[in-house]
């Protein structure tokens, strides 16, 4: 996406909540792939989708060549 340091350094600047999905959480790419379809309904802009799939894909192919750091998160 974009730039999600800077996306979430200003939220924390501006007291904004905010949430983070990590590529060793076992749920990310389910969680992500979620909010992509509610992105659709939404009528997100075809830039914002198009960067959403970028990161979907950076997380598939995170997990599938560090299996061992994917876990349930804690």
């Amino acid at each position: 996406m974009k730039d999600q340091k800077r996306l979430l350094h200003k939220c924390l600047l501006e007291d904004i909540p905010a949430f983070v999905i990590c590529g060793t959480d076992i749920c990310s790419v389910q969680a992500m792939e979620a909010y992509y379809q509610i992105a659709v309904e939404k009528g997100c802009n075809s830039n914002f989708l198009e960067d959403l799939k970028l990161a979907i894909e950076d997380f598939k192919a995170f997990q599938c060549e560090e299996p061992e750091k994917v876990k349930i998160p804690d």
